[in-house]
């Protein structure tokens, strides 16, 4: 007997399928981050009504069966996002999402590297990282990755100090924390110490006469920029202490692309413009006609990335082509890049991370500064072409026609006929293998090496010194013709093993790092100059086939090894509570072997008040407070501590001298940072606040102390005896005006305030690390000064304008700025985006020895009252130094961009993006010259404290318009 209720239901099941199948439907999509349209892989899609749902795979698109009819609703999250609740029934396309999530501004859940050995949540952090995302640096067209970063972090100044290609510049964090070392940070690519010219440039093409004030070569401009994922900042103390004896300037860690995507992406993209000089620094119009040019600036990319769970590659190259702005293309640079990045799940609990990178950089420079003889700008601006080549009239805006006409073809020639050339070849690989031994650690190994290959050749001609009257004057020479060639070959071994142990009890999170570090550095530097050259030989040669009478060669080789061990410890308590402790030991060979191994503790506290059940502030969305001790360090030297001789020749047999004294007792500069600071967000977080107060304090500065007299050395020792003091605020905004999913608006700010003292000097004696003479100018390091300011003569003149009185060697003015800072707009409507970034500086002075020179060659007046100039003619010149000091203030938009990116629905294109940006357009300066455009310092190199201060003959940055082209397919 048939059971009627069974069948019943059956029936009522059967006619039920097809009218399920109907009403279930999938959703597809993808989801990207408004500010970069990267897309976001891991982020949660869910159903608002059953909490069940799906998260994006690697190319950040899913896939998501629902009812529309019931559960039309979905929430989109994912860390460090903004969260999106979509109405389905408003959507015409379900097959296509295309969802747009906008950052957090004040980024609590972002994962950073930097300061605690791997990866870790901000919101543990009593420590502040500054992050900057590989999509934000293509905005500029730049190879330079200082330049690309310019204004991108918000308490850094990078200033540019020369336009001319391959220059080093100043890089500056929280003022100088030291005398003796440049304030660049340690730079690090994904985990591998990068050379930065850490070891001093012993030799260069000074020795040739090419004086590279204001124009040393460096090794930043040529660090690889392609397939970066991001960029991270930290300041000195707490932040840096992980990183030890020589990190108290701060840490710039560069994270590269390893692919993953789960679809194949390839793109392509062309710069091209034009790059014009920025002449409005100039005194006389017609120096930019004598010396400049508008030059064609071309750049071409190709990159890939792909890959699936377990493997994941990532590939970009590009060529990089300028004419430069020196007339006869005499800044011309070209280069090459190649970065590829490789991931792999090995098998289970064993991953694989690689990056290897090529950089190809060559360029061109002129004369820069003082050379003697001939040099662009001081012939020019300097109004030295009075008493160059066969004398002209120095007021250049005077000219005849046919005056200017004549000096302009001098000009010409002798422009056309320098030849100095720079050649980098750059290697670089990391290899990271990452083991799960147990599911709460993780194991850490990195090794890669560094390699910097850097030739140098300055060739002057007989042709060239006849013709600049840099030979005896009034007469030809076919002897004085000279080849100089500086060598510099760095390589640079980083091993690193890292432990990370997470565990969790009830309410408290224990993540503990600890690890141990090698690094090695290999500098070896040779310097060789043939003099007597015979005319057209671009070698010295060797043996019989030498083309120079005489040679002569120095050779140096610095030598640096470093082994450290560390550990961290971070507790959270209900993940709002947290406490970290830390430190690493360094053993160095810099250090002298009576000093050991150098400690360096950190300890801090962070606490998100907003998350407590009693902050209910609708207007206060986040609210963070931290704070922090740390310590870092500074290195001496490579052997400067040793006790050394000094091998000469006398009568053509080699003699013996005492050197270097050394010091068994040299160790590290150690830094102190204390800091305190805020975080907070208003609005939900449309509105973002960070205040910072620090106070750093470097003991055991290392100063130059000259031996006695009686010893028989004659260097001076190096000894840790001074005491440098670092104090200010930092602020930061950003305030998102306009947040929705086709528009946006938003707005950045900083503005940072320093104060900088020399507290303690040991004893020594004032010393200067730029500049010239006592009787002229110098910047200097004096006890109860700020590092770097500007000492010389003071005038006093009387009610008339008469001088009656100099008094030499007074400060200045200090060459360091009392508040500096950045601001920015972004823009997004609809595929359209508009930027612009521009950065400050009050406070600051430098001097303008060009305006000194205009003065006492008589080419201008220069502000010098007209009964000084009667009474004395020109001849006080050097007495009044203080009359071309000048304040620094500036406000330079360092660059304005749009772009438009569209679908254009052709087959195998996904993408194109087309845009415009302009690089340094605009400057607002106090002063007659380019406040940036200064002598570096550092003993003109990129060593030693730098902070400019003396404008002489250095060309500024140039002005870039360039239009570009994307395609992603």
């Amino acid at each position: 007997m048939i059971d009627m209720k069974k069948t019943l239901y059956l029936i009522t099941f059967l006619i039920a399928i097809p009218c399920l199948g109907f009403a279930q439907q999938v959703i597809t999509g993808r989801v990207v981050a408004q500010k970069t349209n990267e897309p976001l892989p891991g982020v949660n899609i869910v159903i608002q009504e059953t909490m069940t749902g799906t998260v994006t795979d690697r190319n950040g698109e899913f896939s998501l069966e629902i009812d529309p009819a019931v559960n039309n609703i979905i929430v989109v999250s994912f860390v460090g996002f903004s969260s999106k609740t979509i109405d389905l029934s408003e959507m015409n396309d379900l097959e296509n999402l295309n969802i747009v999530l906008q950052e957090k501004m004040i980024g609590l859940e972002e994962v950073v590297i930097s300061g605690q050995g791997d990866n870790i949540s901000k919101r543990r952090l009593s420590t502040e990282v500054t992050s900057v995302d590989g999509q934000s640096l293509k905005e500029i067209p730049s190879i330079r990755l200082d330049q690309l970063l310019q204004s991108k972090l918000p308490n850094v100044q990078l200033r540019l100090a020369s336009g001319q290609p391959g220059t080093a510049s100043i890089i500056r964090s929280r003022g100088p924390v030291s005398a003796f070392v440049n304030s660049a940070p340690i730079i690090y690519i994904d985990g591998i110490r990068l050379d930065n010219t850490n070891t001093p440039i012993a030799l260069g093409l000074v020795t040739s006469g090419l004086p590279h004030q204001g124009a040393t070569t460096s090794a930043i401009p040529d660090i690889p920029v392609e397939n970066i994922e991001k960029v991270e900042f930290i300041n000195g103390g707490a932040a840096a202490t992980l990183f030890g004896s020589d990190a108290a300037n701060g840490v710039l860690q560069i994270i590269t692309k390893k692919g993953g995507a789960r679809e194949s992406q390839l793109f392509f993209e062309t710069q091209m413009g034009v790059e014009t000089p920025t002449n409005e620094f100039l005194h006389f119009d017609r120096t930019g006609d004598l010396l400049f040019q508008n030059g064609f600036v071309q750049k071409y990319g190709l990159g890939a990335n792909g890959g699936n769970n377990n493997f994941g590659y990532s590939f970009s190259g590009s060529v990089f082509q300028s004419d430069g702005v020196r007339i006869h293309d005499q800044n011309q640079n070209r280069r090459y890049d190649l970065m590829m990045g490789l991931s792999a799940k090995v098998k289970e609990g064993i991953e694989y991370e690689g990056a290897f990178g090529y950089v190809n950089n060559r360029f061109n420079r002129v004369r820069n500064g003082n050379a003697g003889g001939y040099t662009g700008l001081w012939f020019t601006e300097g109004a030295r072409s009075a008493f160059t080549g066969p004398g002209f009239n120095n007021d250049l805006d005077e000219l005849t026609d046919e005056e200017f006409e004549e000096m302009n073809d001098y000009v010409s020639e002798a422009e056309r006929l320098q030849n100095f050339e720079s050649a980098i070849n750059r290697i670089f690989t990391s290899q990271t293998l990452r083991f799960f031994p147990i599911p709460s650690l993780s194991i850490k190994a990195t090794a890669g090496l560094d390699i910097r290959l850097q030739d140098e050749t300055g060739i002057v001609t007989n042709e060239y010194l006849n013709h600049t009257r840099a030979a005896s004057p009034g007469e030809e020479t076919t002897t004085e013709g000279s080849i100089s060639n500086f060598t510099r070959n760095f390589i640079g071994l980083t091993l690193e093993l890292t432990g990370r142990h997470r565990f969790e009890m009830q309410d408290f999170s224990f993540i503990t790092t600890f690890g141990g570090q090698i690094f090695r550095t290999d500098d070896e530097q040779i310097a060789s100059l043939g003099t007597n050259l015979v005319e057209g030989a671009f070698v010295i040669g060797t043996g019989d086939n030498l083309n120079a009478a005489n040679t002569l060669s120095e050779q140096v080789y610095f030598e640096l090894a470093n082994y450290g061990a560390y550990l961290v410890e971070n507790i959270g308590f209900k993940n709002k509570y947290f406490l970290e402790f830390g430190f690493r030991i360094d053993g160095n060979s810099a250090f002298g072997d009576q000093v050991g191994s150098q400690f360096f503790p950190k300890a801090g506290f962070a606490y998100l008040m907003s998350e407590e059940p009693f902050f209910e502030n609708r207007w206060i969305s986040t609210l963070k407070l931290r704070g922090n001790i740390g310590y870092a360090g500074n290195l001496p030297s490579p052997f400067g501590w040793e006790k050394t001789v000094a091998f000469g020749t006398y009568g053509g047999n080699q003699t013996a001298t005492l050197d270097q004294p050394g010091n068994p007792d040299l160790g590290a500069e150690r830094t102190r940072t204390i800091e305190v600071g805020t975080d907070i967000g208003l609005l939900k977080d449309r509105i973002t606040l960070s205040a910072v107060y620090y106070d750093a304090l470097t003991t055991d500065a290392i100063f130059a102390v000259p031996p006695l007299p009686s010893s028989g050395f004659t260097t001076p020792i190096e000894a840790n005896i001074g005491e440098i003091k670092n104090n200010g605020f930092e602020f930061r905004t950003n305030i998102q005006i306009i947040d929705r999913p086709d528009a946006s608006l938003s707005f950045t700010a900083a503005y940072n305030t320093l104060n900088n003292e020399v507290q303690d000097a040991g004893g020594s004696a004032p010393f200067p690390i730029n500049g010239f003479s006592q009787r002229t100018i110098q910047t200097m390091v004096e006890e109860g000064e700020s590092i770097g300011f500007l000492r010389g003569n003071r005038g006093t003149f009387n009610a008339e304008g008469v001088m009656v009185e100099t008094t030499p060697q007074q400060n200045l003015g200090q060459t360091l700025p009392e508040s500096f800072g950045s601001f920015g707009v972004n823009a997004y409507y609809k595929g359209f985006s508009f930027f612009t970034r521009a950065e400050f500086q009050t406070g600051a002075y430098a001097h303008s020895f060009e305006r000194q020179f205009r003065y006492f060659y008589g080419a201008s007046q220069e502000g010098i009252p007209d009964a000084e100039i009667a009474e004395n003619e020109r001849r006080n010149w050097i007495n009044f130094t203080d009359q071309f000091i000048e304040k620094t203030d500036f406000l330079k938009f360092r660059s304005i961009g749009v772009s438009y990116d569209f679908d254009p629905n052709m087959i195998n294109i996904k993408q194109v993006t087309v845009g415009f940006t302009v690089t340094n357009p605009l400057n607002f300066v106090s002063s007659s010259f380019d406040p940036e455009a200064t002598q570096i310092g550092g003993r003109q190199r990129q060593q030693g404290a730098t902070t400019g201060g003396i404008a002489y003959g250095v060309q500024s940055a140039p002005r870039q318009w360039m239009g570009n082209i994307r395609i992603r397919f």
